[in-house]
């Protein structure tokens, strides 16, 4: 327990120090910082979940960001590549919608189609980013979860208006921020922003659905929850 505890109390500091930096002045060794120390606490009670990919590297992202979501435990979740618009995407599978909650597969799918320029964005993501975009996807699964499959098909048709989509998609980037993984989803905006290699209507499209860096960093605490 003490342990734990020592290490809450650095990540705290190390927050705060953060939050005295106005956001452009946030350099990637002071992102970067946060990935050792908050990855240092025991994830050995980690369920395990099917993973097909085949990216090391993601897959290990997957498990980090699945311990900020303790009620995923023991649900049926499949990382894999496949086509999708944007760089990755998360959706219940059609025969699983109207079974019980529990009891449903959700699939979180990794963009490989070779005719869109954000396909390769997840290949390029430091670690800490990586960890963040698998938070925002398993925050959307927990919201699949709390729906019945009558409210996941309506969720479905309501998302291909824009307004709807926007609305949707900051709430879930906020949920995100509130377990925990603020700034790992600050550092996959950062980088999507400054230094991914996507068109520029992919990167409006980006600013525009959802939160920008600045906004999540004024939404990250201090201090951890105890």
């Amino acid at each position: 327990m003490k342990k734990n505890k020592y290490k809450y109390l650095i990540i705290c500091k190390l927050m705060f120090i953060a939050t005295l930096l106005p956001a452009q002045n946030i350099s990637e060794e002071n992102i970067m910082r946060f990935e050792d120390t908050l990855f240092s606490l025991d994830t050995a009670s980690l369920c395990l979940y099917s993973i097909s990919i085949n990216n090391d590297t993601l897959s290990v992202a997957f498990r980090r960001a699945l311990v900020f979501f303790p009620e995923l435990c023991g649900q049926k979740i499949r990382l894999q590549y496949g086509r999708t618009n944007t760089s990755m995407s998360a959706r219940p599978r059609v025969w699983s919608v109207f079974m019980r909650r529990d009891n449903r597969t959700y699939k979180l799918i990794v963009n490989n189609n070779p005719q869109k320029p954000q396909s390769q964005l997840l290949n390029s993501v430091p670690f800490n980013a990586g960890v963040g975009i698998m938070g925002h996807e398993l925050a959307h699964i927990l919201d699949y979860k709390s729906k019945s499959g009558w409210q996941i098909i309506w969720t479905g048709i309501r998302y291909g208006g824009k307004q709807y989509r926007r609305t949707l998609e900051r709430q879930t980037d906020l949920a995100t921020i509130e377990r925990g993984l603020g700034w790992q989803l600050y550092h996959f905006s950062y980088f999507l922003i400054h230094h991914a290699d996507i068109d520029d209507q992919y990167r409006e499209y980006k600013l525009d659905m959802y939160m920008k860096p600045e906004e999540i960093l004024e939404l990250i605490p201090c201090e951890p929850e105890v």
